[in-house]
């Protein structure tokens, strides 16, 4: 399929085809399987892309922390917090 309004159509295609009651060939279920492939790398995509431009922003210090960066710096946190006992939120 050469882009992803395609890869919809076909799959809504099949969908219909079963949903109708038509049994789908070993071969309509594999290019099912593969046009679903497709689609979730394509919302994978989007969701990266997506998480790739979210920034925090710390209130109190207006410091601008990326997600991989601010999620990194709460795993050490909790670590240092098992280290001395503390109850993690």
């Amino acid at each position: 399929m050469s882009n992803i309004n395609e890869t919809l159509k076909r799959i809504n295609e099949l969908a219909a085809k079963k949903k109708a009651g038509e049994e789908l060939t070993a071969d309509e279920l594999a290019e099912k399987k593969e046009l679903y492939e497709v689609y979730l790398s394509f919302i994978r995509g989007q969701i990266t892309s997506t998480l790739d431009r979210v920034q925090f922003v710390d209130p109190e210090t207006g410091e601008v922390t990326a997600p991989k960066k601010a999620l990194e710096n709460l795993a050490l946190e909790a670590d240092k917090d098992i280290e001395q006992n503390k109850p993690i939120h």
